[in-house]
């Protein structure tokens, strides 16, 4: 016998008793355990109504920081360090001088490079009196004439080294090629430059990028321009919000796809090589959308259970996109149903329930 047949039962057996008794008892009684059994009956209830709307997804996912700009700074020329300018941490412009070797080799073979070519240059002008011209007639001078001149006399030669013999000079001045952070600096003074595999390393951290894998079938949500928000694992409770600036069209053998974003680092508290947690929101439009708390797991499937006529009704549901709070419904709810999002854990199909917060 179904629990609400007994119990309609009971009362009418207690209210038979209560009429006929003779000793006078206030009926009040009666009626306070008439109330006590509807109350343990019913359960008390919050809903919530299925809407049609905008969803905000959210991709969960970890990631690592990159500065905006890193660039190495290598020994171009070997030799011994004479001067180290600049310390790890501090922020250097595009140009500024950062140390010094000695440059002694260097200046030597551009001395001689630049006797070579003046050599060079006579034997280019004996070459063309040989042939009937000389350096002035550059309007009538034939090109092939010229050409020839110059490789018998050794002056293209001689061009390439005393290039090579400036540039090799000039590289003994290091430079910073672009503005940033140093980073990675272990060259000390008065040691051979061969000792260390770079000078430094420059990181532009005033922009960072963050780098973070989604699974294949969440490539979809994946579009340049789409927010995300970036939470530190070393920075508890803080933030920063980015935008994503590209992903690999190749997915890898995990069944992930590696997108790139960036987001401004104004603090200055974000560091090259962080971990994070990345967070991707994007829209989705014309959804039915119903709290988290109301998807149950029963039978191996998704049930929510509507209210209708006072009675728990038991549906089956297919759930689609997720956030932190709420599911999309794909099948089993319709606009506009009351959906229960509390006592539910434990009522049954057709449960008599009484909703705490009815819609207006």
């Amino acid at each position: 016998m179904p629990a609400i047949v007994r119990t309609i039962c009971f009362l009418f057996f207690l209210i038979l008793v209560a009429s006929c008794s003779s000793n006078g008892r206030d009926s009040s009684a009666v009626t306070d355990t008439v109330a006590k059994l509807q109350s343990n009956d019913t359960a008390n209830v919050e809903t919530s109504i299925v809407q049609k709307i905008n969803f905000t997804t959210e991709i969960w996912c970890n990631g690592s920081l990159q500065a905006g700009q890193k660039a190495i700074v290598p020994f171009e020329v070997q030799g011994n360090l004479l001067k180290v300018l600049v310390q790890n941490g501090q922020w250097v412009a595009e140009g500024q001088l950062l140390g010094q070797i000695d440059d002694y080799r260097q200046q030597h073979a551009l001395a001689q490079a630049e006797i070579n070519h003046r050599q060079a240059l006579i034997n280019y002008n004996d070459q063309l009196l040989l042939s009937g011209y000389n350096s002035n007639d550059t309007a009538s001078l034939p090109d092939q004439v010229k050409s020839g001149a110059m490789l018998r006399s050794g002056l293209l030669q001689a061009r390439l080294e005393l290039n090579k013999a400036r540039r090799e000079l000039s590289n003994t001045r290091i430079t910073a090629p672009v503005s940033g952070i140093v980073a990675g600096l272990l060259a000390r003074p008065f040691t051979p430059s061969s000792e260390y595999k770079n000078f430094c390393t420059l990181l532009n951290t005033r922009e960072m990028t963050v780098i973070f894998d989604v699974l294949e079938h969440d490539a979809a949500l994946i579009q340049t321009g789409t927010g995300i928000e970036v939470f530190p694992v070393a920075l508890s409770g803080q933030s920063f919000r980015g935008k994503i600036t590209g992903a690999d069209p190749m997915v890898g053998n995990h069944g992930t796809l590696t997108v790139s974003a960036v987001l401004p680092n104004t603090s200055g508290k974000l560091m090259d090589g962080m971990k994070v947690k990345v967070v991707v929101k994007n829209v989705v439009p014309n959804q039915l959308v119903i709290p988290k708390q109301a998807v149950l797991a029963r039978q191996n499937r998704q049930v929510v259970f509507t209210v209708e006529d006072g009675h728990a009704i038991w549906n089956y549901v297919v759930t689609g996109y997720e956030n932190s709070t709420h599911y999309t419904i794909n099948e089993g709810l319709k606009p506009g149903q009351q959906v229960i999002v509390s006592n539910n854990l434990t009522i049954g199909h057709q449960a008599p329930v009484l909703v705490s917060n009815p819609v207006k």
